[in-house]
């Protein structure tokens, strides 16, 4: 039953319940095939059969639509008229670009971070720092670039900016989450932990200057590893 009261229109308890069930559903359908990319149990340029997936899910279509739709405008799936949704395609330019606006974001971070971090938050960022460290897998894996993206995201976080960390976090699910990581060097490990250290050396110096030559210089390394990995996968690109 709906009371009309003006431009109010006041739900009854079942409508508020069923809207509720469709919100967590919609949220369910949207975690799994995100979580399926990412697992690259879909992989990139596949099709998208609403069929296939109400199957894996145990979903109606409704749902995962809703799921597709808010991927697309998350830039992790692509749709086309009359041939629905598909994983997008790994793409070089789009990781250089990333990592271009990865670098941003990030020299803006370390700025803030040595302005308004706090010494326990400092503390936090050498734990992130030794978990990436001591995690040292034969090849290059989600866990690993998880491990790395929380030691930045840390550095995001004592910015006190939440905008700035999720629009770090986007770029990192991006990065390293899409896009296939086998073909990166191991040889990057060691270097990346090493640059890590000089990182928070300078943040605990509070030589803003220092910083950001050095976090810009580390985001530039990682492009360079990311770039080549996939470049083994794929035909390479003309790099402007």
């Amino acid at each position: 039953m709906h009371r009309n009261t003006g431009n109010n229109i006041l739900s009854s308890p079942e409508d508020l319940e069923e809207s509720k069930k469709r919100k967590t559903l919609n949220e369910a359908a949207y975690k799994k095939i995100k979580q399926m990319i990412f697992q690259n149990e879909l992989n990139p340029g596949q099709r998208l059969i609403y069929r296939d997936l109400s199957k894996i899910l145990r979903m109606s279509r409704t749902p995962i639509i809703n799921a597709l739709t808010r991927l697309e405008e998350e830039g992790f799936v692509l749709s086309e008229s009359y041939c629905g949704f598909y994983v997008k395609p790994v793409d070089i330019q789009e990781a250089w670009d990333l990592f271009g606006v990865r670098e941003a974001l990030e020299a803006y971070a370390i700025e803030q971070a040595i302005d308004r971090g706090e010494p326990w938050e400092i503390e936090i960022l050498e734990e992130k720092l030794q978990n990436h460290e001591y995690y040292m897998p034969p090849h290059y894996d989600k866990k690993k670039a998880a491990l790395e993206a929380e030691f930045h995201l840390q550095i995001a976080s004592m910015a006190k900016n939440k905008v700035l960390k999720d629009l770090l976090r986007v770029n990192f699910e991006h990065l390293y989450l899409r896009f296939s990581l086998t073909g990166i060097d191991t040889k990057r490990m060691p270097l990346a932990v090493r640059e890590h250290y000089e990182i928070v050396d300078k943040i605990k110096s509070k030589d803003v200057i220092g910083a950001v030559e050095v976090i810009r210089l580390h985001v530039r390394k990682g492009r360079n590893a990311v770039v080549a990995g996939i470049s083994k996968l794929k035909e390479p690109i003309q790099i402007p």
